[in-house]
Order: structure tokens, then sequence, then C-alpha cells
């Protein structure tokens, strides 16, 4: 099969960050389903993932974690899904992903496509999907705590992650959703979301929140870098609030900022429940499922903004060249139609 590889952490201005090779296609055992891709997503971890290799790699690491497709071939222990389903993904991070023409995947952690979309557009879903529904609902547990008019802070709104934690806690909760945005467009897109108001983060975040008549806020989400937020975080959140993490942080963060007031901090990664195989991990099928609801009723919508063409090397490396701006609305996708053009 058709794949796309990469075997050192190279700048996306080299014609070598990525290339094309050649894999065996794999066989679907045990729950696993065998997907031809028909389209995918890029994630900030994919550009994580790259450039964290060090040195050169032995094998071609397979990047990708967002993905639609068609079941081609099914386990023999695979209960939910058969042959000729449309599903849609994020996979597995200790599993080669689906910058490729097919890819297998544990159909606990597998949903249906939604109807209603492309396969690039449902592409976009999978990951931000998950990973927002378990920061809000596992993590800060707004479900349970949050009654009418409970403030809730999301810090970096437009992109892909923060666009599906707006849509699920304006229509899942009773939260008054606040989201940070910098530029008008990525306002706008916020208020398209469904935020009840937007400040701007590259601005006085305190004062902002003070006109709109929080002194301070009981949850926070932070889909941004740490620690240029620690500090106004551990400034604005209320006494025995909570915030929750999405990003990795290499430098040492001050958690007695927070002990006063008593605040619960929490991670979110969303490949926990798959790497570690927890009692939990069927639950992202079910999230997916009702993300797929969701959409197909119209109580939310699909965030791809831009499209890069088919999945090759050169397509994948613009991709990554335009997530790393840090400047993206949404999504970008590829689409399956697999175009090999820098081999190896």
């Amino acid at each position: 099969m058709k794949t796309v590889g990469v075997l050192e952490s190279f700048a996306t201005n080299s014609a070598a960050t990525f290339f094309d090779f050649d894999l065996v296609t794999p066989v679907a055992t045990g729950k696993d389903l065998l997907v031809r891709i028909d389209g995918i997503s890029i994630n900030p971890v994919d550009l994580k993932e790259r450039r964290d290799i060090v040195g050169k790699l032995d094998e071609p690491l397979v990047l990708g974690w967002d993905a639609c497709g068609e079941v081609i071939s099914v386990g023999d222990d695979v209960q939910a899904f058969k042959v000729g389903d449309k599903v849609m993904y994020a996979g597995e991070i200790t599993r080669p992903g689906c910058y490729a023409e097919f890819q297998l995947v544990d159909e606990r952690i597998v949903g249906p496509k939604p109807y209603k979309l492309t396969s690039e557009e449902a592409a976009c879903l999978p990951l931000t999907s998950l990973a927002a529904w378990e920061a809000l609902f596992d993590r800060l547990e707004i479900g349970r705590i949050a009654e009418e008019n409970t403030a809730l802070l999301i810090i970096g709104g437009a992109g892909g992650l923060g666009s599906m934690a707006i849509q699920f806690a304006r229509q899942l909760s009773k939260c008054k959703v606040i989201s940070t945005a910098s530029r008008e467009k990525s306002k706008d897109w916020c208020l398209k979301m469904g935020a009840h108001h937007v400040i701007d983060h590259s601005k006085n975040i305190k004062s902002q929140l003070v006109e709109l008549g929080h002194d301070t806020v009981p949850l926070i989400l932070n889909l941004s870098d740490n620690i240029p937020y620690w500090e106004v975080m551990a400034d604005i959140v209320s006494p025995e609030g909570a915030i929750c993490l999405v990003a990795s942080t290499k430098a040492k963060l001050d958690l007695d900022l927070f002990m006063g007031k008593s605040v619960r901090i929490n991670y979110e990664l969303m490949f926990t429940r798959s790497m570690y195989s927890t009692n939990k991990m069927s639950v992202q099928s079910d999230i997916l499922r009702n993300v797929a609801e969701m959409i197909d009723s119209g109580r939310i919508i699909h965030t791809k903004t831009e499209s890069m063409g088919n999945i090759s090397a050169e397509n994948i490396t613009k991709a990554h060249a335009r997530v790393e701006t840090g400047r993206m609305i949404g999504k970008v996708t590829l689409s399956g139609g697999f175009v090999a053009q820098n081999s190896c």
C-alpha cells in the first residue's frame, strides 16, 4: 500500500520532510478493522511527533490521527462493524497513522461516519471531538457541576479543538461560554461555534472578564501553551475551581500558585484510553456515535476550513506548514486517492 513517512525532523521548507513509500497492506485480526482511508485531517500532535524525532529513524514513521474511510475487512472478534461500513476515528498514537491507503484500527475507538458529511469533513471530527468531550465532561465534569450561567473560559477557541469544545459546551451544558481569540476572523469563528462572549488573549484577560461581570471563573480549558497563561490562570480561576490542560510543558511550573484556592488541575490526552487499554476505551466509540448523531441532526457542524488535495508527501508537507503558522481557524484536510510523488 502507498504510504507517506518521515525519518528525520526536517523543517517543512525541506523537500525531504516527508516521502512516499510502499508498505505491505496489514491484515485485520482480533478487534481490528482494516479501513481504506478516504479522508484525513492534520492536528498539532502530528507536528509534535515529527519535531520530536531525534537523529534519523531506522524505519519510517507514519503519522496521522484523524481519518474517515470504509471498512475493507474485520478481525474475528469485531462485533460493532462490518465490511462496507463508513467510519471515522482518531486511532492510536502507538500504531502507524493514517498517512496511508489503509490502516488498522481497534473497533473500540471507532465511530460511524455522519451521513451528511464528505469524508474530508468527517475526518475533521474524531481527535478534536474526543479530546474536547473528555476535557469538558470527564476532566472538568461540567455536566455534573455546572449550574445555569457557570462561566467556562476556553483559551484558544478558534482551532479545531476549541471549535468542538465551544459547540459541546453550548449544546450540552448550561455554561456561559467565554472564548479567547485575537483576530477578527477568529473572533467571528468562535461566535459562529456558539461562544456567548469572545475576549482577546493578547490583551488583559482579567480586566476583560471583569467587564463581563466575572471577577473569577470556576472552569478553565486551556488549549494553548501553558507557560504564558500559568500566572494568569492562577489569578482568574475561582476558589475550588478546575482547570484542564492539553499541551505538554517541558518547563517546571509552580503548582503552589493554585494551592490557596484548592484548584483542581487536570490533563487531557485523548490517546490515554487506547495506550493503556483502560476499561473506558470503548467509551470513545460511544462519543463518536453521539457526535455523528449531533452532526446529522444539525446540532453541531464540522470544522473543515481548508483542503490540501490528495494524500501525498508534498501535500502533507504543505498541510504541516499551514498548521505550523499557528493561525489556523478550524481544520485542514486531505482526501484519499493517494498521489505518490516524492519517493524515498
